[in-house]
């Protein structure tokens, strides 16, 4: 299958689909940063980048309509996560549900069989979908997911929007769940620390700790989470390079230099091994 990830960033979506045999052939982003990275990863199988914005560019070559290609779509999410707690502009939220609707009926025009779209599933998201979905019910489907069933060791609450049949496959596949430690163990890491804690505390004012025996908080692009004792004593925060292990990135997928550019690129990133997963089913 030829994959094009569309708002790729640094290749989440191209990293999973390699895992499952599939090979990306072009990436589109508009941020030139996490676009060559993506280009590097993904340039040596025949992956072509192209710095674009999807849906005011018209130079952006989509692929004609075939059977063996699929294209993944994860459209800006971060006014939409934002507006949740009102903090978001109303017309910016307005303007990230109309590419929401941009992408759907872009592979609806062009007659994209193989497709899929990735955002936060969020009401205002849900409800965007859910609209697109009754008006094509027979091309468009849409399920909220947790990451951390399809082998991620991290929790990621994401919508995922797809034909109707992989929809009903991908609501059948059988929970599959990581621990951290089975993760690090994996990339030949040894654990800092045997517990986790994000940045946010229990009503109590304590803080949120984890065992490195489950799946982690959810990776963020702006905060690393904290490797801790079982009390929540900090030890350190985590690197880049182990947020991508927690995201289920593959050792050797290049990330951006700088512990900040790393982290943003790996928190704004779709999970590798949710989008095994689509690829599979």
């Amino acid at each position: 299958m030829r994959v094009v990830d569309a708002f790729c960033g640094t290749g989440g979506w191209s990293a999973g689909a390699v895992a499952a045999g599939c090979t990306p052939v072009l990436g589109i982003d508009c941020d030139e940063t996490p676009l060559k990275h993506w280009a590097s990863n993904c340039g040596p199988a025949g992956g072509h980048a192209t710095c674009a914005t999807i849906g005011a560019d018209e130079a952006v070559p989509w692929p004609t309509a075939a059977l063996d290609v699929h294209v993944h779509l994860s459209p800006p999410c971060t006014s939409l996560s934002r507006a949740r707690t009102g903090g978001a502009p109303a017309q910016s939220v307005a303007a990230a549900l109309d590419a929401v609707r941009w992408c759907v009926q872009l592979v609806l025009d062009k007659g994209y069989a193989s497709w899929s779209l990735e955002n936060v599933s969020t009401p205002a998201v849900v409800a965007c979908v859910a609209a697109l979905a009754r008006q094509h019910p027979e091309r468009v489907a849409f399920l909220t997911v947790d990451a951390a069933d399809y082998g991620v060791p991290s929790n990621r609450v994401r919508l995922i929007a797809s034909t109707p049949a992989v929809i009903k496959a991908l609501k059948e596949l059988p929970v599959a769940r990581v621990s951290v430690g089975d993760a690090f163990a994996a990339a030949g890491l040894a654990l800092p620390a045997q517990y986790l804690k994000s940045n946010t505390t229990s009503r109590g004012g304590a803080p949120c700790v984890r065992s490195t025996q489950q799946p982690a908080f959810t990776v963020t692009a702006s905060h690393p989470l904290i490797w801790c004792d079982r009390d929540g004593v900090t030890v350190r925060c985590l690197t880049a390079a182990e947020s991508a292990v927690l995201m289920g990135f593959p050792p050797a997928w290049k990330l951006p230099s700088g512990s900040r550019a790393g982290l943003r690129a790996v928190g704004n990133s779709v999970p590798p091994p949710l989008a095994m997963a689509r690829e599979f089913v």
